[in-house]
């Protein structure tokens, strides 16, 4: 027998399939036009500061150009290129890179223009690059608060000039050897040629130890004096879609203060947000995983940059769905959509609409003859008719003040009774009258004295101290969580300890005493301020911090003014980058299953929105109606991307972040607490509280209620919206199906069932009537007769039946989650 025969064969079907595969994958290297060159052109200005040519392109189908290039230099004696782009300069003069790709030809001019004398190596531009780099300053290494083993570093690099100190200056200066560059301990425990706890942190004969051996063989220069510093990143491609398994590097270029460029793709530091979609190297190259979508994220001396990255399956057959005009929020959700290879689901029934409006509007659903009135209608408008209808309802007032009360942290574990019942009829009248947002927290933010005086100043009160106040006005008003600035650099934003404190020094003339007029009530407190007071001192440098706006820009205040004013004014201003933003994306949250950032009240460049455009119309559209609330909730549920259905197409089933569809979620605790009295017709006693109160209507958490504990309310502890727990687990359906909230209800003599049955209506009418009163929808012809058939196998007990019937009906899905 002939061994050799199969693997002839092998071979030959092999030929014969490559046509086969070139040809299936060859849109994959076909541009839809001109492929773009970044940088189009070069100037290379210093001997270390090689710089990569990333290429651009989009191909017919709408993904990332996948480019096999080849390079090459006019003239390698005055720049080379390597096989990955990477452009050094040699000597000076003038040339060009040209770039074989896709069938077209590209050249770049290179213009090489180097100092007479290589300039020394950099601490703060190269060393410190390369100590982020190897992750010896990150919180679990060096840049720990403590050190580790006696060698602390700044945390993520956030203060060169202590690492300078640390590295060249203690332990009698024996972590650099300037007669033996290799032997230093900076450089040999780096590469683990001297045993290292950490390990390897760099590739022994890398560039990167290259930079570190350089400065201690230059004399280790401190460069101390040298104010040039980075000012932003970019990162290129800003966006990719890519098919599985294809790669793409991204390249990343760091902008700085004296108006110079550099290329840092290799010291920058790379990261995915969710690797099950793509991951990256440390050199920055993409490879795409399953189909999803996530960000791949990169930070070069406390800056950061994000591209987005799309992962798509083909799609030969997709066709577009037509871009809506008339409704900016379809048009941008559409749009994307569409770049997506996404068909939204249809337009969800009235049924289904009129409940879900109405829980997201007013913490309720609809009684049964609001619904047969609404499937009456033939009116065209009807849907936007019932939407302002609900907008002045009692119940709008009620449901958006308890929301408001949760984020402002109204509750008497904090100050008296009376000032949580005054500060909440504040919030109460300023939904009532639809108050613009802009200058509903300019009250807040220059409120003082007592409740009495102002209910508005309870806002202060409630706060332990400055920093309190701090962390809660920038998550609450600008969506930004400042916590860590508070002991050090953010770790995953360019915010300061400066920055942090600077804000402070907005809020640092306000106290808050014992209001001594109410002397014997409780948690009576004024809020005072003291014009003189100094700015707020900054921990580590022990100087006092002038007002720092959010972003950096210290505005000039005049002595003995309320610093608030100034504060207040920026952050309502329409080009505060944040306010708008964020009280956008935190109102859209309310009424789908996440917001355009998530989470909503971390808002950060590393967290871009899941779509830009439509969170920056949405914001301008904001602006445009005055902060009108009322205003932007309207333009959310009049969308037909509010009011699609939650049943699935076959291209958006695993669709769960770009609005394709209508993803369930449970109903908060009070809502779900007040559908349930409305239901059953029973009413909840809380202790504390008068009879006949809703959930909604609760002053705060102080209140005796396991259900609405349970079910995740708030105790107002928090200013983050995570302190809400909407999600469902085994405690709370064990509650359902056999706690006394359900079967005392459904039992109770004097309660909806109960009084339904007395109505003498036959079994099919009541069937209705019960699946009205519970699911806010008419039943189907089957479960009409699942329902009738029920209840006659119970015989001479039909009332027992009934009971049976409403108590699967409350425990289902349908009741239990907006859809």
């Amino acid at each position: 027998m002939n061994m050799n025969l199969p693997l002839r064969l092998l071979a030959a079907w092999a030929i014969l399939l490559i046509p086969a595969l070139v040809q299936a994958d060859d849109a994959a290297f076909t541009p839809a036009g001109p492929i773009a060159v970044s940088p189009p052109s070069l100037e290379l200005k210093h001997p270390r500061q090689p710089h990569s040519l990333a290429l651009l392109g989009v191909t017919a189908d709408g993904y990332t150009l996948r480019t096999m290039p080849r390079f090459s230099s006019a003239n390698p004696q005055i720049a080379s290129v390597d096989d990955r782009g990477w452009v050094h300069p040699v000597a000076n003069g003038q040339t060009q890179i040209t770039i074989a790709v896709a069938g077209q030809m590209l050249n770049v001019p290179v213009h090489v223009q180097l100092p007479a004398t290589a300039p020394p190596s950099s601490f703060r531009h190269e060393v410190m690059a390369v100590l982020s780099k190897a992750g010896c300053n990150a919180g679990a290494c060096h840049g720990y608060s403590l050190g580790k083993n006696g060698f602390k570093l700044s945390l993520r690099g956030s203060d060169p000039d202590q690492d300078f100190e640390a590295i060249s200056r203690e332990m009698y200066g024996r972590r650099v050897n300037l007669s033996h560059p290799a032997a230093s301990l900076l450089v040999a425990k780096a590469v683990n040629r001297t045993p290292h706890e950490g390990g390897r942190r760099i590739l022994p004969g890398s560039p990167l130890e290259g930079m570190l051996a350089a400065w201690v063989r230059d004399g280790a220069p401190g460069d101390i004096a040298d104010t040039n510093h980075v000012v932003a990143v970019k990162m290129l491609p800003e966006k990719l879609v890519l098919r599985r398994g294809q790669k793409h590097p991204l390249q990343f270029i760091a902008h700085y203060s004296d108006g110079s460029t550099r290329d840092v793709t290799r010291l920058g530091i790379f990261s995915a947000n969710n690797t099950q979609f793509a991951d990256v190297d440390e050199e920055g190259l993409v490879t795409a995983g399953d189909a999803g979508e996530t960000v791949i994220v990169a930070r070069f001396e406390r800056t950061f940059a994000a591209t987005g990255v799309v992962v798509l399956d083909a799609h030969p057959d997709f066709t577009p769905t037509p871009v809506p005009e008339g409704h900016l929020i379809d048009q941008h959700v559409v749009e994307k959509l569409n770049r997506l290879k996404i068909v939204p689901s249809p337009r969800t029934g009235d049924e289904e609409f009129l409940r879900r409006v109405s829980i997201d509007l007013i913490g309720v659903r609809p009684k049964p003859d609001e619904i047969r009135s609404f499937l009456a209608d033939s009116d065209p408008q009807k849907r936007e008719k019932r939407i302002d209808a609900l907008l002045e309802r009692p119940e709008f007032v009620d449901h958006w003040s308890l929301k408001w009360g949760d984020l402002l942290q109204n509750s008497r574990n904090s100050v008296s009774s009376s000032s949580v019942f005054l500060f909440r009829e504040f919030i109460r009248g300023s939904i009532a009258e639809n108050m613009p947002l802009d200058e509903f927290a300019r009250r807040i933010f220059t409120a003082k004295g007592g409740v009495v005086d102002d209910p508005a100043s309870v806002y202060f009160a409630i706060s332990k101290d400055t920093n309190d106040t701090v962390e809660r006005a920038t998550q609450v008003f600008c969506g930004v969580r400042m916590l860590c600035a508070r002991c050090h650099t953010h770790p995953m934003e360019n915010w300061t300890q400066a920055d942090y404190y600077g804000l402070a020094s907005f809020f640092s003339q306000v106290s808050t005493r014992a209001d001594a007029r109410y002397p014997n009530v409780q948690g009576a407190k004024l809020v005072q301020v003291n014009l003189t007071a100094a700015h707020a001192r900054h921990p580590r440098t022990g100087q006092l911090q002038p007002p720092r706006f959010l972003g950096g820009t210290e505005p000039p205040i005049e002595a003995n003014l309320d610093r608030r004013q100034t504060y207040a004014g920026w952050l309502t201003s329409p080009e505060n980058p944040f306010f708008a933003r964020g009280l956008v994306n935190r109102i859209w949250s309310y009424y789908f299953h996440r917001g355009i950032i998530e989470p909503v009240d971390d808002v950060r460049n590393t967290n871009p929105p899941i779509n830009p455009a439509l969170l920056d119309a949405l914001t301008k559209d904001f602006i445009e109606h005055k902060f009108d609330m009322r205003h932007l909730m309207r333009r959310i549920v009049t969308s037909e991307t509010y009011q699609r259905s939650a049943a699935p197409t076959p291209s958006n089933r695993r669709d769960e972040q770009n609005f394709s569809r209508f993803i369930p979620r449970r109903i908060p605790a009070e809502a779900l607490l007040d559908c349930l009295v409305q239901a059953t017709g029973v009413a909840e006693n809380f202790g504390g509280a008068p009879a006949g109160i809703r959930a909604a209507q609760l002053p705060d958490a102080n209140v005796s209620s396991p259900f609405l504990g349970l079910f995740g309310k708030p105790q107002r502890m928090d200013a983050c919206e995570c302190e809400r727990d909407n999600n469902s687990n085994m405690l709370q359906a064990l509650h359902f199906i056999n706690g006394n909230t359900i079967l005392g209800r459904v039992q109770n003599a004097g309660g909806r069932v109960a009084q339904l049955q007395k109505e003498k209506k036959d079994d099919a009418e009541l069937v209705t009537e019960l699946y009205l009163w519970s699911l806010a929808r008419n039943p189907t012809a089957d479960e009409v007769k699942v329902g009738v058939d029920h209840i006659k196998s119970y015989g001479e007990a039909r009332g027992e039946a009934v009971q049976d019937l409403v108590w699967a009906l409350l425990n289902s899905k349908d009741f239990l989650l907006v859809h």
